[in-house]
């Protein structure tokens, strides 16, 4: 310790200091720490979402809190697939009631079946129900596979009822015999009265109504109908899951398209077992998969890793989105490194070592030279903490010169939210690190990672305001600090976030240091 170096640390912000030390936890290390009442709210830090932590959280049992629209709704994040692949009513019930969520993925959880076969009831909370009585929920329980909840939307909604969820409705009266009930709101006039369809060629859902109870026929057109307003709630195939459909040229007589691609690719239900037997035979009249279908299958959580390989197998640039890559999957995107670049298989292992299903040991085993030289060099927030279990592997961990002293970089990717020329707080030493630091810049003229670290507060680097982020390549050599001194020990995590709730004498990395050695 010197004159140069700050002599007593203590986040201000607890819960947000906790949240970005918990950024560098390992997957293998976040169940134990969840149990911290320090950890409240980790799942989110840096401006982003910490997956290991989010991940955690959805295994532990009880009430799961979903964290903001954007989050959930970003594609480069594969929450949204696992929350729906669990199958929790609460979960559902939140997820029906959170603004901003797209309309299929609403269909889908109004219609109150299990995200596995389409067909298992799993019902909405009565509390939710109770909730969902806006207009917008109301035309949306027009989809719901329960008679009676179908039923009741209906009488709510009356002539102001969506004609294609009305029609919906109607067949799930109809095909549950309760023909009476149709009658009677025939009779009270609750149904759409109004011509639809393109160019209004679609007699009034009343009038379909009307000739379903009058004869067979007049209930096979209503059938017939519904299947053409029914948006594809259980995907078969690989046509469907292409939207080839959707994109074809339009004939005038569709009364709806598919979205699959326009929304989030987690949403659709897909039957894959049925899709992986045609497989064969699809590819021996057509060939490889489609590019739109292969993009789909790579994005999503459920997807069977023979699938998957297939995919990427055909399309191997669309590796890097796949959220949890297997070791086969990486085998492969090697083989293939002349087309996709040694950048797109240092995303792919970066991507593995965050969902924990790649270690820092496999990756120096299969990647090859120049890829193992760019992930050991990566600055990409999220996945710095394998970055680091990497370069402590091959000896490359330690202190390194801020040459510059601030990079375009803020950790986010080489093109993604890079700092802006002119604007002070993303360039500026006093902004981004405080007094000292931006002190000993100007007298020294140059420091090191692990000087900066000695001169700031907690709250400076692990809870930075969203205009002023450090230097990813500090934040590469805290996370080497935290694997070194934390690394798989959850006591010595503890003792972290303890001292910096109470204040510790000392630096950041003498903090981490001293945590780690009392709990050997």
């Amino acid at each position: 310790m010197n004159a140069t170096t700050v002599t007593f640390v203590r986040a201000r912000d607890i819960y947000a200091c906790a949240a970005g030390l918990l950024r560098f936890a390992a997957p293998d290390e976040v169940d134990p720490l969840l149990g911290d009442p320090l950890a409240q709210g980790a799942s989110v830090s840096y401006g982003l979402l910490n997956r290991p932590v989010t991940e955690a959280l959805l295994r532990r049992p009880g009430d799961k809190r979903l964290p903001p629209t954007a989050a959930l709704l970003d594609h480069a994040t594969s929450l949204l697939g696992q929350l729906l692949d669990l199958d929790d009513p609460q979960v559902n019930g939140q997820l029906f009631l959170l603004a901003g969520m797209p309309r299929n993925l609403l269909r889908q959880l109004a219609h109150q079946t299990s995200r596995r076969d389409g067909v298992t009831p799993v019902p909405l909370p009565s509390n939710v129900r109770d909730q969902a009585v806006t207009q917008r929920h109301q035309c949306l329980l027009l989809h719901a596979a329960d008679p009676g909840t179908a039923a009741e939307a209906l009488r709510s909604l009356g002539r102001g009822a969506d004609s294609h969820g009305a029609v919906r409705a109607c067949r799930t009266l109809l095909d549950a015999g309760r023909t009476a009930e149709l009658a009677e709101l025939v009779g009270l006039g609750k149904l759409p009265e109004v011509s639809w369809g393109p160019d209004g060629s679609e007699p009034s859902v009343s009038a379909y109504v009307r000739a379903a109870l009058a004869s067979e026929e007049g209930a096979a057109r209503l059938r017939e109908l519904s299947e053409r307003v029914r948006r594809p709630e259980w995907l078969r195939s690989v046509a469907e899951l292409a939207d080839a459909a959707a994109c074809a040229p339009f004939d005038g007589e569709t009364l709806v398209r598919s979205l699959v691609h326009r929304r989030h690719p987690s949403i659709p239900r897909v039957d894959w077992p049925a899709l992986l037997g045609g497989e064969p035979e699809r590819r021996r009249r057509e060939g490889p998969l489609p590019y739109r279908a292969a993009r789909l299958m790579a994005q999503r959580t459920d997807l069977p890793d023979e699938l998957l390989l297939l995919a990427i197998a055909d399309h191997p640039e669309l590796a890097p989105l796949v959220p949890s890559p297997s070791p086969a999957l990486l085998a492969l995107v090697r083989d293939r490194l002349p087309i996709v670049g040694a950048g797109a298989l240092v995303k792919v292992a970066g991507n593995g070592q965050l969902a924990g299903t790649l270690t820092a040991e496999e990756l120096v085993a299969a990647l090859p030279p120049e890829a193992l030289d760019l992930y050991a060099e990566s600055l990409w927030l999220p996945g710095l903490r394998g970055t680091a279990a990497v370069r402590t592997m091959l000896g490359r961990d330690g202190d390194v010169p801020l040459r510059p002293f601030v990079i375009d970089e803020t950790g986010f990717g080489p093109r993604r939210r890079l700092r802006t020329p002119g604007e002070r707080p993303h360039w500026d030493a006093e902004a981004l690190y405080g007094q000292v630091a931006a002190s000993a810049l100007r007298r020294r003229g140059e420091l090191t990672a692990d000087e900066v670290l000695s001169m700031v507060t907690p709250d400076a680097v692990l809870a930075p305001q969203p205009g002023a982020l450090p230097d990813p390549r500090v934040l590469r050599r805290l996370a080497e600090l935290v694997h070194r001194h934390l690394g798989g020990r959850p006591e010595a995590w503890m003792v972290a976030l303890r001292l910096l709730q109470e204040g510790f004498v000392g630096t950041l990395p003498e903090l981490l240091a001293t945590a780690g050695a009392v709990s050997v």
